[in-house]
């Protein structure tokens, strides 16, 4: 009776040793991919890649900050005046053109331009405060035809206009801050119908560093951002068109039967 009680305690024993050193494994491995978990976000990997975001609000344990502050130490005359051409910059500029969610859903399906998706609740904003109720602007009272979020976001990482992923430069004294209004509904009372809220997106000129090509240190390079809310509507005729459309089918349908 003795020797089987000792005999469950070994066993007992050898289960717990088994399981630590899973738990020790698992530890090792985890840290040699990159993959510490802290709540619900896996870090190691640029959220771009893992969330098809246009940007990254947090840096995450990838993101090159000594090489990037390296680099600021021994240029500094460099980067005040790359620096100072991004703080009185007009924002925006080439690629130049206005770019709305239906262009680049049809550029995702066609797998060109700039890729990865918004979403809103993906942000985490340095600085947020909701729009004026309605979205009423404070100089005349008027009121926008959709409501949005205005936010200031802190972009670590982020998609060039070729889709290349690149670290943005921000350090305690290099920041490079984005403002957007971002959708919050796809239509409201004054925006319904044959129209709808539309997500608007700008090409911002941000200080870039590219973490697979150190040679190249920091550059200059464009990023797409959440611009505004805009109410966008189908041209004139083209309900009509559907519905008489939609009336001839029907009535084909009902003929055939």
């Amino acid at each position: 009776m003795l020797e089987d009680g000792r005999r469950t305690i070994q066993r007992g024993r050898g289960g717990v040793t088994m399981i630590c050193n899973q738990l020790v494994l698992w530890s090792a491995l985890s840290i040699a991919l990159g993959l510490e978990i802290r709540g619900d976000i896996i870090r190691g990997t640029p959220c771009i890649k893992r969330h098809h975001q246009l940007f990254c609000p947090t840096a995450g344990n990838k993101y090159p900050l000594d090489d990037i502050e390296l680099f600021i130490d021994e240029n500094k005359a460099l980067i005040r005046r790359m620096y100072g051409e991004f703080e009185t910059s007009t924002e925006y500029g080439p690629p130049g053109q206005e770019v709305y969610e239906s262009d680049r859903a049809k550029r995702r399906a066609d797998g060109s331009g700039a890729r990865g998706g918004v979403s809103g609740a993906s942000y985490d904003a340095r600085e947020r405060r909701q729009a004026f109720p309605g979205n009423t602007t404070a100089d005349d009272g008027k009121v926008d035809a959709c409501q949005s979020k205005v936010e200031i976001v802190t972009p670590y990482w982020a998609a060039n206009s070729a889709g290349k992923i690149r670290a943005i430069v921000n350090t305690q004294h290099f920041e490079q801050a984005i403002h957007q209004e971002v959708c919050s509904k796809v239509q409201t009372n004054r925006c319904n119908a044959d129209c709808g809220c539309e997500q608007k997106y700008k090409w911002h000129r941000l200080l870039a560093y590219d973490p697979d090509n150190d040679c190249k240190g920091i550059f200059m390079d464009w990023f797409l951002f959440p611009s505004c809310c805009v109410c966008r509507c189908n041209p004139l005729g083209s309900s009509n068109n559907n519905q008489r459309s939609q009336q001839q089918s029907t009535n084909t349908r009902h003929r055939g039967s």
